[in-house]
């Protein structure tokens, strides 16, 4: 089910007994990796301070409450390698963004929902549809322009914009030439070479 701004969303259970919480979007994704990781599914997860639920219309879960808004979520499965030429993976919850400055440089980002912190990136995104929207700025895009960019980006009027491009994906693979770091729900990893994104549809539940 598609998740929309100021529509009904999620179903009404009662709390699961076996609930992980976790504090932010970053250990969630730590967690739904590690599972993944070992092929094990991904456990019932309720996030206390959450960007990914501003999408929701809300800050993050009533842990407390034994009532519960269960909803499910597509995932990014972010395949990447850095100098040791190591393979690795990660599934990000909100996004995965490649870029070595935000004022200059190409930007690369794969978004499940709109927000990166108090950016409203991507606003036609929409959590669970089935895609991915991938934001790209060109490296061309001058940091005056980036700079009004940024000023606009709170509330999402930074689109359009002739060097700033936004498409619905199911997988993609960047262009790692320049060697930019990648950052998946504020998590850091440096001087990635190589990197794929691939939609996981309908990959765990998340409570509210």
């Amino acid at each position: 089910m598609t998740i929309r701004k100021n529509e009904d969303w999620g179903v009404t259970v009662t709390r699961p007994e076996n609930l992980v919480i976790c504090e932010t979007d970053a250990a969630a994704s730590q967690l739904a990796t590690n599972y993944f990781l070992q092929q094990k599914p991904i456990p019932a997860i309720a996030i206390t301070r959450s960007n990914l639920s501003r999408a929701l219309g809300t800050t993050g879960a009533d842990i407390d409450s034994q009532n519960m808004q269960a909803t499910t979520f597509d995932l990014i499965e972010i395949t990447f390698a850095d100098d040791s030429k190591t393979g690795q993976r990660v599934l990000a919850l909100g996004y995965g963004v490649l870029r070595k400055s935000w004022w200059s440089g190409e930007i690369v980002a794969a978004m499940n929902t709109s927000f990166i912190g108090d950016w409203d990136c991507a606003p036609r995104s929409h959590p669970n549809d089935g895609k991915f929207d991938l934001l790209t700025v060109k490296s061309e895009m001058k940091p005056t322009q980036r700079l009004i960019a940024s000023r606009r980006l709170r509330l999402g009027t930074h689109l359009p914009h002739p060097q700033i491009s936004v498409k619905q994906l199911t997988s993609f693979e960047a262009d790692c030439s320049a060697e930019p770091n990648l950052y998946v729900d504020n998590r850091k990893f440096v001087c990635v070479n190589q990197c794929k994104f691939r939609l996981l549809p309908d990959a765990l539940t998340l409570y509210w």
